[in-house]
């Protein structure tokens, strides 16, 4: 509106020392604290927009109404709000064909050439902002899609560059034949395994509108950590297979990660040229080329051939099961009392005749009780007492199915 007014009051009181470049230099401070905001929330406020018309009979009636007016031009409101952000090219080609039809002795020449930098100025700052909030939704969005996902990846200097997706060729970082999903940023990797169905879990009424995380958090590396990125030849039982060696904090020795890629956009060369650049960039090295060493897969023993058969993929899955029924239904740690009371039970069924009151009065006056002063129970008994506790077992594990 401010430069609106100038504008007319120039047009209204015009004069040939007058300036139109003048005008546009004094708000051009204020025209790069305006916009940004603005253009960022944009998509934003376009959406919250098209809902509202959705969701809301009045609020769709009160935009068509408006519509129709002539001072709306029949445009939504939509199409108005993207108005300003248009307007800036159009202002700095208009004063551009002002400058072409101005001339050279005139004074306002220069403030019209100066004008239009300064539009390009801003112009190339609302652009540069526009895609450093991008490149935080970017990594906002990875927080949300993998489950675990360090708070310390949130940072104003880190931007996400590519994301690949893989399949585990070895243990680490996770058992063989794992979807793993590597997303590099410019000064770390983080590893995200592929999430397994969870039964039964409960979700806050808040996060109804966010999918659930698809990915689980493994490891985030910082990339001064990888020493080398083996390039593996292409055989036939290896194929888009690479590797990287580690040296963790924590280990004496390195580690060796490899991985077959599994996604199609992205060739495996220039993935792995991207990652070597920006390894490089973080230990502050030039050579980036002689991070990356070409190999054979016998080298390293790793092999692709069976990861998409249906009997690997199988015997992956019972591996899973076998990991979460153990989990499950552990015995390592049995609890003393639970098991002074099998015991018990089992003595008492072999019709022994009870302790006489003067010895138990003695037993529950003592201040430790020991296992070794309970009967054992007869070979005879322990057949029945296994079988009972196995019956019991059976019917607490169909319940639980």
């Amino acid at each position: 509106m401010k430069i609106k007014d100038d504008l007319e009051d120039l047009i209204a009181n015009w004069d040939e020392s007058r300036s139109i470049g003048d005008i546009f230099l004094k708000y051009s401070k204020d025209l790069v604290k305006t916009y940004p905001p603005f253009v960022n929330f944009f998509e934003m406020s376009k959406e919250m927009i098209i809902k509202c018309e959705k969701q809301k009979p009045r609020f769709h009636a009160f935009l068509k109404i408006n519509q129709a007016k002539p001072e709306c031009g029949r445009q939504s409101l939509v199409e108005l709000l993207i108005r300003p952000v248009q307007r800036l090219p159009s202002v700095a080609l208009l004063l551009n064909d002002l400058k072409k039809h101005t001339a050279d002795e005139n004074p306002d020449k220069s403030t019209l050439e100066k004008a239009i930098g300064s539009l390009k100025e801003v112009m190339t700052h609302i652009n540069e902002d526009k895609r450093k909030t991008e490149a935080q939704k970017q990594i906002f969005d990875v927080v949300y899609e993998v489950d675990g996902c360090p708070a310390n990846l949130l940072s104003s200097h880190r931007s996400l560059i590519q994301r690949v997706e893989t399949v585990s060729l070895g243990e680490h970082p996770c058992d063989r034949g794992e979807q793993v999903t590597l997303f590099l940023f410019n000064d770390c990797l983080e590893i995200a395994r592929k999430r397994h169905k969870v039964i039964g879990t409960f979700r806050s009424p808040h996060d109804r509108t966010r999918p659930p995380a698809s990915l689980k958090h493994i490891h985030l590396m910082p990339l001064s950590q990888i020493k080398k990125v083996l390039d593996i030849r292409e055989t036939e039982d290896c194929h888009n297979a690479f590797a990287l060696l580690v040296r963790p904090p924590t280990e004496q020795a390195n580690v060796l990660l490899s991985f077959q890629m599994t996604s199609e956009e992205l060739p495996k060369e220039s993935w792995l040229k991207m990652l070597c650049r920006h390894v490089a960039n973080t230990i502050c090295k030039a050579d980036a080329e002689n991070l990356m060493y070409v190999t054979d897969p016998e080298s390293f023993e790793v092999n692709t051939k069976d990861m998409d058969s249906t009997l690997s993929r199988a015997s992956r899955a019972i591996k899973k099961t076998s990991k979460k029924v153990t989990r499950a239904f552990s015995f390592s740690k049995t609890p003393k009392r639970a098991l002074r009371m099998a015991l018990s039970s089992s003595h008492s069924s072999e019709g022994r005749s009870p302790p006489s009151s003067g010895k138990l009065a003695v037993s529950r006056l003592s201040s430790t009780s020991s296992l070794a002063g309970i009967p054992s129970p007869s070979l005879v008994s322990l057949p029945s007492f296994f079988e009972r506790r196995s019956h019991t077992l059976s019917r607490s594990t169909t319940h639980l199915i």
